[in-house]
């Protein structure tokens, strides 16, 4: 198992932005800077600040520079987040020192006025430049406003003089997990930093998601234009640096290093592992070759053997392809997907199940990916046999000239990615068993849905309502479901059936009730006499599709021996036409 935290360990090729970064970061004639590391949930923006973190610290007797990691999320819930950072700075600053009697005179203001401006946060301001309107200010605090309003002009002056009394050339402050606070605490954050931090000597490096940030702006000013939300962002955030998209290259490098690295046992071993990287991200199709091959020349940095290690490589490197394509080459959740896979693959040794390893990487990133769609296979599949009549229906294709179309299936054909991921290698057909792979996700961590157990009179009223439902598909699943069940089950269905067939006047719902029949009773024949009961009560009027479904239905049931009166076959076969007759010939036929 991989671990989620965040990490020293250049496995996404990150030494060469962190390089640049970091010169960046402490270059005085930037000074004061602020630095957006942007990109979404699990991008990697912490292991790039961590990384970025160890470099400055490295060459802190080059550059005079201090470094403070500040969890904001860790204050999300308090009303101090303000004044806490700017207590963390000033506690970096002088952690270990004694101060002379000038310094300390400058830190305890310092400290006084941090506290002072805790009121700060009622300050007015105008929502994209941030000028303090300390007229307004001023109306709100009658006593304590001249001393808040001194110590905001005073406080940048006292904290460079501190800077340069205590030998800190630079002070590189990183704000993490920012965009996982409320509203009200992102902005508080970013008018400490615009407001009381703006000195000459300072960087803020910020990892977030811009998208979170401009969200909060229009949250807290009411602001609905995304040209004002981003000028906002601009104003505090100076360079902007995006994390790169992961290309496959680089998504197959990535979980080649980590399947390697989680069994090294030593920093020397990860350096000299991670030495390797370029040679690995250009390897191509070689890459599983060059990996097995670097663990067998290092093996003494290994845990494991390296038999071990290729077998773990063969199990997941051939379908890094099919893992890009569904996860797009997020680190985090590269990393709880193989965490997802290997647990699959334990309970499928533990309960010897019979699985593909393709199949199982591509079930696993449906079910990760496309949850909803996920959801929708789990209701449909048919567990007499696995198959999912919605897939069938979604790869072969022809369901837009389909004059009863299922809306499921519209709906889930209108994902064209999904669609494309559907039809690649390894394929997926309505005649797949799904079975083990749906066994595996209810019993793992899993974002598929768990299906009730409801009662069997409850379970069988759900299935004869889904089966006398609108949508073709869903239907046909339920009707493939409810020929599963055992008998008593399967009688309650045929009973509420037979009273929605002689109440209903929806031709769709008559003809999804009468295929349904068919279904139930191809696996449960002796129920077939009663549904030529309910028929009786049934009358198909002029439609083909009822007719049709009807006369199927009958002819069936004769070959059953079951006896159908003249009248009943007359009924159906004039509301089939032609071509009613020549579908009850072909089927029995084809039965026989």
């Amino acid at each position: 198992m991989w671990s989620d935290k965040e990490t020293l360990y250049d496995c996404l090729g990150y030494s060469s932005y962190v390089e640049v970064l970091a010169n960046i970061c402490t270059q005085r004639e930037l000074a004061p800077l602020t630095l957006g590391i942007f990109g979404a949930w699990g991008s990697g923006k912490t292991s790039l600040m961590t990384m970025l973190r160890y470099q400055l610290d490295q060459a802190v007797e080059t550059n005079k520079a201090r470094t403070l990691w500040f969890n904001a999320w860790k204050y999300e819930g308090r009303d101090e987040a303000q004044s806490a950072l700017i207590h963390a700075i000033l506690g970096k600053l002088t952690a270990g020192r004694t101060l002379a009697n000038d310094a300390k005179d400058v830190f305890d203001r310092l400290i006084k006025g941090a506290s002072v401006l805790k009121l700060a946060k009622f300050i007015t301001k105008t929502a994209i430049t941030l000028t303090p309107d300390l007229a307004g200010f001023l109306d709100c605090f009658k006593e304590q406003s001249k001393e808040v309003a001194e110590t905001m002009e005073q406080f940048e002056q006292d904290f460079q003089s501190l800077l340069s009394k205590i030998d800190v050339g630079h002070i590189v402050v990183f704000i993490d997990d920012l965009d996982r606070c409320p509203s009200n605490k992102v902005i508080e954050t970013f008018e400490t930093i615009k407001l009381f931090l703006n000195t000459p000597q300072c960087t803020f490096v910020i990892g977030a998601d811009p998208q979170r940030i401009e969200q909060a702006v229009g949250e807290v000013y009411g602001v609905v234009d995304s040209r004002r939300t981003k000028d906002y962002l601009e104003k505090i955030v100076q360079l902007p640096f995006n994390i790169p998209v992961q290309n496959p290259q680089d998504i197959a490098c990535y979980v080649g290093m980590l399947i390697i690295g989680r069994h090294l046992q030593s920093n020397e071993g990860w350096n000299t592992f991670i030495e390797q990287r370029p040679q690995l991200y250009q390897a191509g199709s070689g890459l599983l070759n060059i990996l097995i091959e670097w663990a067998t020349t290092n093996e003494k940095h290994l845990c494991v053997s390296c038999d071990a290690i290729k077998a773990e490589l063969v199990g997941i490197l051939p379908y890094v392809g099919i893992l890009g394509d569904g996860l797009r080459g997020n680190p985090r959740q590269i990393k709880r997907f193989l965490n997802i896979l290997a647990l699959r693959r334990q309970l499928a040794d533990a309960n010897k199940l019979e699985t593909d390893e393709a199949l199982l990487v591509k079930m696993t990133v449906l079910e990760y990916v496309w949850d909803d769609f996920f959801n929708a296979l789990i209701d449909t599949v048919d567990p007499s046999t696995g198959h999912s009549p919605l897939i069938e229906e979604l790869v072969k294709g022809d369901w837009t000239s389909e004059e009863n179309q299922s809306e499921l299936v519209a709906g889930f054909a209108e994902k064209t990615r999904l669609l494309t991921f559907l039809k690649n290698e390894p394929g997926l057909s309505g005649n797949t068993d799904l079975r083990p792979y749906l066994f595996l996700a209810q019993t793992s961590i899993s974002r598929g849905k768990q299906a009730p157990l409801l009662p069997p009179d409850e379970k069988a009223l759900a299935l004869a309502k889904s089966i006398a439902g609108m949508d073709r598909v869903m239907s046909k699943s339920a009707s493939l479901r409810a020929a599963a069940e055992e008998g008593g089950t399967v009688e309650s269905v045929i009973r509420h059936l037979a009273n929605a067939l002689g109440s209903s006047k929806d031709n769709r719902a008559r003809t999804h009730i009468l295929t349904g029949f068919d279904t139930i009773c191809m696996k449960h024949p002796r129920f077939y006499d009663d549904v030529v009961k309910a028929m009786e009560q049934c009358d198909p009027g002029s439609n083909d599709a009822v007719g049709i479904a009807g006369n199927n239905l009958l002819a069936n049931a004769e070959t059953r021996g079951i006896t159908i009166s003249p009248d009943l076959k007359e009924r159906f076969s004039k509301a089939a036409g032609a071509l009613g007759v020549l579908t009850s010939k072909r089927d029995r036929s084809r039965r026989k």
